[in-house]
């Protein structure tokens, strides 16, 4: 089937664009149109066209996150072209001036065009960010001599944000523009020709004239009628027997919707309610919303292309739309008026969000982008995390969420291919052979595998089946999207916790911090839009947790309070991912009044059943326990809270999975005490669970952590330290820093002691963890250090004195000579934090160079630069050279 059926003039334009560009000349396109029309595609062809002319191909899309992209993508290529001489650290850091940056990547892309001539595409550039939408239009008007093309697609947008400005006024003064409208009726017919595999006859052609003409919505639609078995060729001539479009579609359509805002959402559905056609006037009253705020509303769908105007009245533009919204109203979903709030409250508490359980799932996966790069991946790490602690239950359903048909766009039967693949290995290596062979063999059901991913789905069943020691024979029910092993109702008012919860945990738990933000933000975005009651205190709560692993204390203090606010007083339950997160925060700042406030009513609010999620509960509450217990000074209370090898307890496996530090944080008690098994059990169930998760840093960082204290193996606790950085968990590379820094001091080297002692206070200081500050403080002092700053004492905002004991570090490692990356090195520090730290000393001292920086040490500082060699000096750490007593306190 060609993608591009019905565009050869446009695919033709590009080609003229592409052959300037070979030639010398630069310029800039922008492909525009609506949902689906083949933006995507166009762009594929003219890369690959660029690619076989011998140009340098750049491609990229704009994902709304806020990150630069046409910065981002440039100097991922200049990394590729560009001498090792020149120094492209500048271009990496986050926080660089991304004008400056501008400029310089313009300078060194135009020097690599010369070279060889340069094709960059950039898809859905109507999602770029402001300083994106600003660099954008400086890159291609200051590359505008050079042999650069730049290719562009966006969908028609309001132009009401700065970014939109920019990039509006790019396409307008500078770009050649390639609209793309609805398919005629001749590529209408030649594209479901290749779909169905004959040529359409009058039912089938019915069904295509209610798409508008629209690629996505016939691929979408007749791919699930040929899924479903709808489709019967008689004399070579195709014909649905569908009376309706399949739930899947409606699906899909929907999921599709959920890029509009919810108010655009909540007046479609109105609109629907009346009819395929009706008044702006008729919805205003039906919302009770002032009809010129309705209409700007319909302009935005408009731009959108989901609906014209006529004057008054406002037409859907194609009938598959129509019918998923009203689809979405029949269900009582999310468009509704919202309800009057009423005096007397309801009966019972409120659930999660929308029609079920799985269909938040899915949606929620779909936050994580198009399924084509990391995405499987990242997936499969997270439900074989789950699967390996013993969640095969939720693993599967979050599986059947990820794989079901129609999920959006992009989800065809190659992405589902290697989605699958990748699923099946972790689960079978977790074990979980049967999730893994039902997975397999459902995808292999879809007939629209080709057969090279057929062959990689055949064998991997195969493997399965070996590891599993035979497996059941053919699956006699029809995909649905979600495997049988689902045990839980799709309900949302019958499941204890919303499948969201699950695909948040193990997300964080993977290190994908980014990627459960993402989905934290879908589902809220989802909830709200559906405006219904929703468990908004859970939400918090899980948000509350991601940034407490992520070291964000007081960001993760104030989700917590807000969980608790707006948790319902009926759902007591609801509130103990919060009450834990703001336990854990209170115990970092010392404050153990709170944070057993906090245990105790987390104690009274956990559920006493049986299932997955009361046991889950139940282990987050126990380590938190623990914690406490470590804290108040009662070691062996903590240890034989979770492992008791004497009695047989052994902890729940989603420990050690969701709380890496967790097992050499027991080591560490255990030894105290001479609980020498428990210590040995510990770090034999955290390698346990690193080795069912080999990606997983933060995982390999606690077994390392925990070996290193057992085996006081200095080597694996700096490897601990690195994996730790590695996952962003900066509260476990203090620990792990703490705990490397009493091995030095245990072979008498004061100066890498106190080196691996100030760079734990530099995380914590970073997280705000003032009771872990100040734990580190009185070990510095034991060991003979001067002026050790706390946390944010009052220091200025400029000047020496506004330097951070951190910075100060870095500032004399720089001034001793040390390149940035030696600097790094000797500070147990990543490159990027010593250039972090580098750029605020800068502008708190309001200087350009490292000679004003090294003029400025010499006036404010009289000894040697190097604390590991010099004496103590005024306004800085420094170790003396006198025995030291060794220190009892240890992080917790």
């Amino acid at each position: 089937m060609n993608p591009l059926v019905g565009r050869a003039r446009t695919l033709s334009a590009l080609h003229g664009h592409v052959d300037a560009v070979a030639r010398g000349s630069g310029g800039c396109v922008a492909v525009e149109g609506p949902f689906g029309i083949g933006r995507t595609s166009l762009l594929k062809a003219a890369a690959l066209a660029g690619a076989e002319r011998g140009l340098t191909v750049v491609a990229g899309r704009a994902d709304g996150s806020g990150r630069p992209v046409p910065l981002q993508l440039l100097t991922n290529f200049l990394r590729q072209v560009t001498s090792g001489e020149s120094d492209l650290d500048e271009l990496a850091r986050p926080d660089s001036n991304p004008f400056w940056l501008m400029d310089r990547i313009g300078e060194l892309v135009e020097d690599a065009a010369r070279r060889r001539p340069l094709l960059i595409v950039l898809d859905d550039a109507h999602r770029v960010d402001d300083v994106s939408g600003l660099a954008l239009r400086g890159l291609v008007r200051s590359l505008a001599s050079s042999p650069v093309l730049w290719l562009l697609a966006r969908r028609p947008v309001p132009t009401r944000t700065l970014a939109q400005h920019a990039v509006g006024w790019l396409i307008d003064h500078v770009a050649a523009r390639l609209p793309l409208e609805a398919l005629d009726d001749d590529a209408v017919a030649e594209l479901c020709t290749g779909l169905l595999g004959a040529e359409p006859g009058p039912s089938a052609l019915g069904w295509a004239a209610r798409c508008g003409g629209n690629p996505w919505l016939l691929k979408t639609l007749f791919g699930a009628f040929v899924e479903a078995g709808e489709v019967v060729i008689v004399d070579g001539t195709a014909s649905v027997v569908a009376e309706r479009p399949p739930e899947d579609v409606l699906g899909a359509v929907g999921r599709l919707l959920h890029d509009l805002s919810p108010s655009v959402r909540r007046l479609l559905v109105s609109g629907r309610r009346i009819g395929r056609t009706f008044a702006v006037e008729e919805t205003a009253d039906l919302l009770n919303e002032p009809t010129d705020v309705l209409s700007s509303l319909v302009d935005e769908a408009a731009h959108v292309g989901l609906v014209r105007r006529d004057g008054t009245k406002v037409e859907f533009v194609h009938e598959i739309v129509a019918d998923a919204l009203r689809h979405t109203a029949t269900r009582g979903g999310a468009e509704r008026p919202r309800p009057v709030p009423s005096a007397v409250p309801p009966s019972a508490p409120p659930r999660a969000p929308g029609c079920g359980c799985d269909e938040m799932a899915a949606r929620a996966v779909a936050a994580l982008g198009d399924l084509s790069d990391e995405t499987p991946r990242t997936l499969a790490r997270a439900l074989r995390l789950l699967a390996g602690a013993g969640r095969d239950a939720e693993a599967a359903r979050l599986a059947g969420a990820a794989v079901r048909p129609g999920a959006g766009p992009g989800t065809g039967a190659a992405t589902e291919a290697r989605l699958v693949l990748e699923l099946s290995r972790g689960l079978r290596d977790t074990g979980s052979h049967a999730l893994s062979g039902e997975l397999l063999r459902r995808t292999l059901a879809r007939p629209d595998v080709c057969e090279l991913d057929r062959a990689k789905l055949k064998g991997a069943l195969a493997e399965t089946a070996r590891h599993g020691g035979g497996m059941p024979g053919a699956v006699v029910t029809p995909w649905r999207g979600r495997p049988p092993l689902a045990a839980p109702s799709a309900s949302c008012g019958t499941c204890a916790r919303p499948l969201w919860t699950w695909l948040l945990r193990a997300l964080t738990a993977t290190d994908r911090f980014a990627e459960a933000t993402a989905v934290g933000d879908a589902v809220r975005r989802e909830a709200e839009a559906l405006g219904e009651p929703w468990p908004a205190g859970l939400w918090h709560g899980h948000r509350a947790g991601l940034l407490v692993a992520a070291g964000r204390l007081d960001e993760a203090h104030a989700e917590a309070e807000e969980a608790l606010r707006r948790t319902d007083p009926r759902a007591p339950d609801e509130s103990l991912p919060a009450r834990l997160a703001l336990a854990l925060v209170s115990m970092h700042r010392g404050d153990l009044a709170t944070a057993s406030e906090q245990l105790r009513a987390a104690e009274r609010s956990t559920p006493a059943d049986a299932n997955a999620n009361a046991t889950a509960d139940r282990s987050a509450l126990d380590r938190t326990l623990a914690r406490f217990h470590a804290v108040s000074g009662r070691p062996a209370m903590a240890v034989q809270t979770l492992i008791n090898v004497e009695a047989g307890v052994t902890p729940d496996p989603l420990l050690f999975a969701e709380a890496p530090a967790a097992a050499a944080m027991l080591v560490r008690l255990a030894g105290q005490v001479g609980l020498d098994a428990e210590a040995a059990r510990a770090a034999e169930l955290a390698r346990r669970v690193a080795g069912r998760n080999p990606a997983v840093a933060s995982l390999e960082g606690g077994a390392e952590h925990a070996e290193g204290l057992l085996r006081h193996d200095p080597a694996a606790l700096h490897r601990a330290v690195e994996l730790y950085r590695l996952a962003a968990r900066p509260l476990a590379a203090g620990a792990a820093l703490e705990d490397a820094a009493r091995e030095e001091q245990g072979t008498r080297n004061r100066s890498g002691t106190v080196r691996l002692l100030e760079s734990a206070m530099d995380q914590y200081l970073e997280c705000g963890a003032q009771r872990d500050v100040g734990r580190v403080q009185r070990k510095l002092r034991r060991l003979g250090v001067s002026n050790v700053r706390g946390l944010g004492a009052d220091r200025p905002k400029s000047g020496w004195e506004s330097l951070t004991d951190a910075e100060l570090r870095v500032v004399r490692a720089i001034v001793d000579g040390k390149t940035n990356r030696e600097a790094a090195s000797a500070l147990f520090l990543s490159p990027h934090t010593v250039d972090s730290h580098l750029r605020r000393v800068f502008t708190k001292l309001n200087i350009n160079s490292r000679v004003e920086l090294t003029r400025l040490f010499i006036a404010h500082e009289t000894a040697a630069p190097d604390p590991a060699a010099s004496p103590a000096t005024p306004g800085r750490a420094v170790a003396d050279r006198a025995g030291a007593p060794q220190w009892a306190a240890s992080p917790a």
